[in-house]
């Protein structure tokens, strides 16, 4: 028993599920003066943004102190990344602390915005002074969403799994019961449900093989002996941005809404802000094409985020690793970027096949909407599920190690 907890993968897990529960705590304190029975608000746009928060950590269904979620934090992260491939903004040569700290502040822009947006379309109780209640539900949120961010980073250092187990648990807590009410409006049979669970484990097994399908490089290295080279090679996935591209995508076209239910909130006379959340709602056939059209981008942009051909080549060169028939440094990146954009596409081409192409289904039946989402569902969860089993395959290499004193 003693060795059991010594195990450092037993001790982190055990600080995971300590702070799952926390999360799950706080995702069930609703937030006051709201009248928790009504679904009239946001503008219509309840379910979409329900089923969005859901997949960034957020319970927008019950009104939580954690309702927005990691959303704000997520797209921070996102206009980061896309500002980095700017050379001429100089990001990279910023100093960590000053990059965190400026990552903060557009989250709390972004958090700002959507915390606002809410708090002025929820249905309050008029207890008090209404202008009172929505800055103080504004200010929870952003506090809510700043709280997850705390709690990932604490997941991160001390447990298993960083944020992504905060997404993970939101998704088990809250997407089971979205497929439940859309089977009751849909009125399926239990036939076809069966038929659904079974193409679900088949598209699980196709998703596992393409998540590990590589294309291997052979490495030469400086003063490696000639036998050991076969185990010196350089990988590419082929689908490098694995299921990241479908998380983000969902975060960065619910921005759109927030933004347009904040300026109807705050200019109900104008029309026109209305009108165009109308038009961009989830389902509709604007949202769906570029729902698809980004996915496809965002496979691309993704790839290089998880592969850097600059970083690759930096590191190859740095501890004499090379390429046979390509010089190292520069010439390198550029050739590790072209492989890396050549599978990005490829990439990117599975990920609209496999979750993009069902949205489809949605112009012929708006129903079907979160059953056509079920396919990318399960490549975001089988990306993190994999990214968590290989942490803990990499703690358990670690404990194999043995002291020699």
């Amino acid at each position: 028993m003693k060795n059991i907890f010594s195990s450092i993968i037993v001790k982190k897990g055990l600080v995971t599920l300590f702070l799952i529960f926390i999360y799950v705590l706080g995702s069930r304190l609703t937030l006051p003066f709201v009248n928790v029975n009504s679904r009239d608000y946001l503008g219509g746009s309840t379910a979409y943004l329900a089923f969005s928060t859901a997949l960034t950590g957020g319970n927008l269904r019950s009104l939580s102190l954690l309702s927005v979620g990691l959303s704000p934090w997520m797209s921070s992260m996102l206009l980061w990344q896309m500002l980095s491939f700017s050379k001429r903004l100089g990001i990279s040569s910023l100093s960590i602390e000053v990059q965190d700290r400026r990552r903060m502040y557009i989250t709390l822009f972004i958090a700002i915005i959507q915390s606002l947006a809410i708090s002025l379309n929820l249905p309050i109780q008029p207890i008090f002074s209404s202008t009172l209640i929505i800055l103080m539900n504004t200010l929870l949120l952003i506090a809510g969403t700043f709280f997850l961010v705390w709690l990932s980073d604490i997941n991160a250092i001390n447990g298993i799994g960083g944020p992504m187990v905060i997404l993970l648990s939101s998704m088990v807590l809250n997407i089971p019961q979205d497929m439940i009410e859309t089977f009751k409006v849909i009125q399926i049979s239990y036939t076809s449900i069966l038929l659904l669970v079974l193409m679900g484990v088949a598209f699980t097994y196709i998703v596992s093989i393409l998540y590990r399908a590589r294309y291997r490089l052979p490495l030469h290295k400086v003063g490696l002996h000639s036998r050991f080279k076969r185990y010196s090679y350089f990988e590419v996935m082929l689908n490098p941005a694995g299921g990241m591209p479908y998380m983000y995508v969902m975060t960065f076209m619910s921005l759109p809404t927030y933004v347009l239910l904040l300026l109807h909130s705050l200019f109900p006379e104008n029309p026109i802000y209305m009108e165009l959340s109308n038009q961009y709602k989830m389902g509709e056939a604007l949202w769906i094409y570029l729902y698809i059209a980004i996915l496809f981008l965002f496979s691309i942009a993704f790839a290089f985020v998880n592969m850097s051909g600059d970083q690759i080549a930096d590191r190859m060169k740095k501890s004499g690793e090379y390429i046979y028939g390509v010089y190292p440094g520069e010439e390198t990146s550029r050739f590790i970027n072209r492989l890396v954009l050549r599978f990005s596409i490829v990439g990117g081409i599975i990920n609209v096949i496999m979750a993009g192409l069902p949205m489809l289904l949605v112009l012929h039946d708006e129903k079907l909407l979160r059953v056509a989402m079920i396919p990318g569902l399960f490549l975001m969860l089988n990306g993190m599920i994999f990214s968590v089993k290989d942490e803990v395959k990499a703690l358990r290499l670690n404990e194999t190690y043995k002291p020699l004193i």
